[in-house]
């Protein structure tokens, strides 16, 4: 993934994910493996607790010990040139315009196979300096696989888990919490199960992990199988990927997604033997051992930011019958891409907006009103912007929103507080609506979720009042919330 010292320089993207390849020579060590060699510690080259293996899954790779499903790797990637391990990348708001949004959206931004982009940090958060940042390099690395789309006739674009921020369609970035001793440990495993704790394991994701560390470059999974097939285990996951806040780009991002997607296998006309290819210039492409000889077929160095330059290696949108691509896997074809324009989602109101807010009980320091007025929180345990705890009461507690003239409601989007100190998430809760006469619990409920960190969202059968309450039932403390969403 890294350039040779005189020449490469990374599209800038995030999120890095390595590349696992099954269908390495079940004789061949991993790339870039010495048995007893010190890791490069300096350039992110750690292999703590890494495996090589010379058969079954991970066969001519690596395999992460130490989680509970097979996961297999490339190996980490060194920082490309100008970037360093030990260095974090400046965030991106004073730079150069980008992506204001994503050109192209699916559906209700949740449903179904999508990337989800994580924040991962311990106990300092710099969630709230750096969440522009980490949406714009999202959103740059769909525009690298978009054009290199167009390149072949076709458009492709990331499908995302997305969210309305101002009217316009964007990645959600999740913000996540696991202990220092996970964040910081010279071993990839403990990060994914902390990761995997916190909840993020379902099989319809892959996730993109920013993480706030200085231990590696990049590392990531990559399932190294050619089947033309929608069964083919890149279209599946839980996938991971790590970049660590060095090398936080939208280059090295495209291409450790294009791993998790599937680049590049190592039967591809140009394959190098390590899940990347040798004709540059391209996203994919570099010398990734010391008998990897590159060649340069591509017109220019540009498309150092496109996937796939000769379009024959693992990105073609309509391939040539009879040829590499159209016999075996390609990425283009992955369920984790939108195919053609997708369906934008017309920009989503806030009802709870013009809403006026009240409470069972409010602690004399907290403020009822932070529950609706606009602020997305930073974390569950917000010390920036106004909340509203019932500290000391526990017991049922309730938060209300009220509206002059009736609304019709069916997603309730709410986020807790927790200080991990006197309030605490409750031990369960509901919403109940005004039918003019009695509060009554809404109908049809998709379930009331208690997570940290992030918009519980819960969907329900739509109803017109002029009232909407929150109810929560306290377990460890006091309750309390930092914002609450209402939409039709």
């Amino acid at each position: 993934m890294h350039p040779s010292p005189t020449r490469r320089r990374w599209p800038v993207i995030v999120v890095t994910l390595l590349a696992l390849s099954a269908a390495a020579p079940a004789s061949a060590a991993p790339a870039g493996a010495q048995d007893g060699a010190a890791p490069a510690v300096q350039a992110g080259m750690v292999y703590t607790g890494l495996a090589a293996e010379r058969t079954g899954a991970c066969a001519g790779m690596y395999r992460v010990v130490g989680i509970t499903s097979t996961m297999c790797t490339h190996g980490p990637d060194p920082a490309p040139a100008g970037l360093s391990v030990s260095r974090s990348i400046a965030p991106l708001q004073a730079q150069a315009a980008a992506p204001s949004a994503l050109a192209v959206c699916e559906g209700d931004g949740t449903s179904g196979r999508r990337v989800e982009v994580l924040y991962v940090r311990g106990s300092t958060s710099r969630y709230s300096q750096y969440l522009e940042t980490f949406r714009q390099l999202a959103e740059q690395v769909d525009v690298i696989f978009n054009e290199s789309a167009k390149a072949t006739g076709g458009e492709r674009h990331v499908r995302y888990v997305t969210e309305s921020v101002n009217g316009a369609c964007r990645p959600v970035v999740r913000d996540v919490q696991i202990p220092d001793s996970a964040l910081n440990a010279n071993d990839w495993a403990p990060l994914l199960n902390a990761v995997k704790a916190a909840g993020y394991a379902r099989t319809d994701r892959k996730y993109l992990q920013f993480v706030d560390a200085n231990i590696y470059c990049g590392i990531g999974g990559f399932a190294g199988d050619t089947r033309k097939s929608d069964a083919n285990r890149s279209n599946t996951g839980p996938e991971y990927a790590r970049a660590d806040n060095g090398c936080w780009t939208a280059g090295v991002a495209a291409h450790e997604l294009g791993h998790t997607l599937g680049a590049v296998n190592n039967n591809a006309p140009n394959a190098s033997g390590a899940a990347h290819c040798v004709d540059e210039y391209d996203v994919m492409c570099y010398k990734d051992g010391p008998n990897v000889v590159l060649r340069y077929s591509c017109p220019s160095q540009a498309l150092d930011q496109r996937l796939d330059c000769n379009h024959d290696d693992y990105y073609h949108t309509n391939p040539p019958a009879g040829s590499y691509l159209a016999t075996y896997y390609n990425v283009a074809d992955n369920l984790f891409l939108i195919k053609g324009g997708g369906t934008n989602p017309p920009p989503v109101t806030n009802l709870a907006l013009s809403a006026t807010a009240g409470a069972s009980y409010t602690s004399s320091w907290e403020s009822v009103l932070a529950i609706n007025d606009g602020i997305d929180p930073p974390s569950s345990n917000d010390t920036v912007n106004r909340r509203w705890g019932t500290w000391p009461n526990t017991g049922q507690q309730w938060a209300q929103l009220t509206w002059s003239t009736a609304q019709t409601v069916r997603v309730a989007d709410v986020y807790f507080f927790d200080d991990n100190g006197g309030v605490r998430v409750p031990a369960s809760w509901g919403l109940q609506y005004w039918n003019g006469t009695a509060y009554v619990a809404v109908a049809g409920a998709s379930g009331y979720p208690v997570a940290l960190n992030q918009y519980n969202r819960v969907t329900f059968t739509s109803v017109s009042t002029t009232r909407l309450r929150v109810v929560l039932n306290s377990g460890q403390g006091s309750v309390g919330l930092l914002e609450v969403k209402v939409t039709a």
